[in-house]
């Protein structure tokens, strides 16, 4: 299908409201309700200027404008003017509006300068956020006066159920396995200007969607995005005995299981198959590794799975190492050609681990030398790597590094996508300072290099650290890392996502609550100097982990025991600012019978975004009272479910 344009004045259109609970612009945490977002005229020329007008409930009310183009009169006001640009094309326009106590809501006007077209214009879509089955309102012109062989399409599907059409609104259900993303109407094979929609999950807390309630126990589950709004997820299973073998199942935007009740086998083949991790093949399936004791020792194994549930490459999965002694703890990330690059911890040489590093492509064959090349075999262990893509088909990798002696330093190095190693032979030096540096994480700088942070005992008390490196290795600021927070309270568990800037948003185990602070590319930290409260609940928040929104802030999930009792799963989102946008200290994820988690690094929930400012999130849970299950759970930007 096309859109047809004639060359005529330029239109002004689409104002929709894409924050707030049930639609309205509510805001997540109570006291802000957006009731109307509207631009006028409507109809501009390229210079012309249109007045953008919000109205809201709630006292001593504040505004922030933000728009993708164009000039705005002010940013703090209401109304503001907006000047258009001298480009056609889609501009949101951004309001944020937020009460003395500090509750927000959000809405966005999604505005198009552009010829007139011939076809039809959706200028809303209400609800903003609504399940499948959920009535939708769809308003606009040039739908006709009857559906008459016309479609509204939802999140890709089509709708079904229309309940009411006109020229200027439809009313439909939210047709089953739509995902979220954009409302289109379709009159005489020509699509309209786009809507949006957020598809929330069938299921909610403290019900949950269930991926896999086997028998017996199932563990450690990770997930990455399906690229269509839902999530691949594998874990190990010990439905089949006493060893553990891997399992995955995909679910779709709304939380439906798409493959076989309880997932499809990725290995069964004899001992354990362990500690899955996997990335995106590119084409809407996965690409998994384990540590796999088939042999008696452990090997690093892999499989890849198509968006079927379909198992590409040799039944069981393929080798990457099946070196002497034990291979341990791999990870990946994709290669960006298909394929995937994979680290591991290798016990080959008899003694201490060391680190080796392979390159497999879509096929499943192993591009660089027979189980591995040597990345690091500097004296005593070599452990935890984490690695990165550095943005021409290699990796950046870092790691825990014992060569010292007794302590651990901070390691890292850079690996062509040829297979040979960029920097020092075994690896530059992070962070060699006094005691511990520990259990680091890595997310790319955007341009070759990486940002690190690791937790740190240099001064006898465990602390957030960071460093920059550039694609050559150097460090970018002080030696040794810059400190992330000022206090006195240890500090354990770091993560890091991307601020969608130069820089990183990182958040971690703040003695026994949950902190989090933004660092930009130059190493200044920019929101307050001890971080800010995620969540200080009663009793222990522990291992949060976290994914940016696309808004330049992040969404976290953690392991929270606020009830007293068991392990729940709690999640906040952070604006650009530091900003906490749903409840205080949390919202429930899943506070369900038992416990959600085990309080270990290992059980730690798991989430990724899903690309509308929310995400989707999975754990093992215990609510059956007998053995560990996964279940998973989305939430919207407006931190519903």
């Amino acid at each position: 299908m096309k859109r047809i344009f004639l060359r005529c004045k330029p239109i002004l259109f689409g104002i929709l409201l894409l924050a707030g609970c049930g639609g309205s612009g509510e805001s997540g945490s109570s006291g802000v309700k957006i009731q109307q977002l509207t631009a006028a005229p409507s109809v501009v020329r390229p210079g012309e200027s249109a007045v953008l007008t919000v109205s809201a409930s709630g006292k001593d009310l504040s505004y922030s404008w933000q728009a993708a183009s164009g000039t705005l009169s002010a940013t703090d006001a209401n109304p503001v003017t907006w000047t258009a640009p001298s480009a056609v094309g889609s501009v949101p326009i951004r309001v944020e509006v937020a009460g003395k106590n500090g509750a927000k809501a959000t809405g966005i006007a999604s505005v198009l300068v552009s010829v007139s077209p011939t076809g039809p214009i959706i200028t809303s879509v209400n609800p903003t956020e609504a399940k499948i089955g959920g009535e939708i309102d769809v308003t606009g012109a040039g739908f006709g006066s009857s559906q008459a062989g016309n479609s509204v399409v939802v999140g890709g599907v089509a709708a079904s159920d229309i309940l009411s059409w006109s020229d200027t609104e439809i009313k439909a259900r939210v047709p089953e396995g739509a995902s979220s993303g954009s409302v289109k109407v379709v009159v005489s094979g020509v699509e309209s200007s786009s809507g949006a929609l957020v598809v929330l999950w069938q299921k909610e807390n403290p019900e949950n969607a269930a991926v896999s309630t086997a028998a017996h126990d199932q563990f450690y589950p990770q997930l990455i995005s399906d690229g269509a709004g839902g999530a691949i997820v594998v874990w190990a299973d010990f439905r089949n005995g006493a060893t553990s073998d891997l399992f995955a199942q995909r679910v779709n935007g709304s939380g439906a299981v798409q493959w076989a009740a309880d997932g499809i086998a990725v290995s069964t083949a004899p001992n354990n198959q362990s500690f899955p991790q996997l990335v995106s093949d590119g084409a809407g399936g996965a690409i998994i590794v384990w540590e796999d004791n088939r042999s008696g020792t452990s090997d690093i194994y892999a499989q890849r799975v198509s968006p079927e549930g379909a198992a590409l490459w040799a039944a069981e999965g393929i080798p990457l190492s099946a070196a002497a002694n034990s291979q341990l703890s791999p990870r990946l990330i994709p290669d960006g050609s298909g394929g995937a690059i994979i680290v591991w911890q290798d016990h080959r040489s008899g003694g201490s681990a060391d680190l080796f590093i392979q390159r497999v492509n879509q096929a499943g064959v192993a591009q660089w030398t027979a189980d591995g090349v040597a990345l690091s075999t500097a004296a005593n262990d070599q452990q935890s790597p984490e690695l990165i893509s550095d943005g021409n088909g290699g990796a950046i990798v870092v790691w825990q590094d014992h060569r010292s002696g007794a302590t651990a330093d901070l390691y890292a190095q850079r690996i062509g996508g040829d297979g040979t190693v960029q920097w020092t032979a075994d690896g530059m030096a992070i962070s060699t300072a006094a005691d511990h540096q520990q259990f680091p994480q890595l997310i790319s700088d955007g341009a070759g290099g990486a940002m690190i942070v690791w937790q740190d005992r240099r001064n006898g008390t465990d602390q957030i650290y960071a460093q920059r490196v550039n694609g050559a290795g150097a460090a970018q600021w002080a030696a040794d890392g810059i400190p992330i927070a000022a206090t006195a309270h240890p500090q354990t568990a770091p993560q890091a996502a991307s601020d969608g800037s130069d820089g990183a948003i990182l958040t971690w185990q703040e003695g026994s609550d949950i902190a989090a602070q933004r660092v930009n590319g130059s190493g200044a930290v920019l929101w307050a100097a001890e971080g800010v409260a995620v969540s200080a609940a009663a009793n222990s928040q522990s291992f949060p982990q976290l994914v940016p929104d696309g808004a330049g802030g992040a969404v976290l999930a953690w392991s929270d025991q606020r009830s007293g009792t068991n392990y729940d799963i709690y999640a906040q989102r952070l604006n650009s600012g530091g900003t906490v946008l749903w409840t205080a200290n949390g919202v429930p994820i899943s506070n369900a019978a038992g416990d959600q988690s085990s309080g270990a690094a290992a059980s730690a929930p798991q989430l990724i975004a899903d690309g509308a400012g929310g995400a989707v999130v999975v754990w093992q849970d215990h609510r059956s009272g007998t053995s560990s299950d996964i279940y998973a759970q989305g939430i919207s930007a407006s931190g519903r479910q």
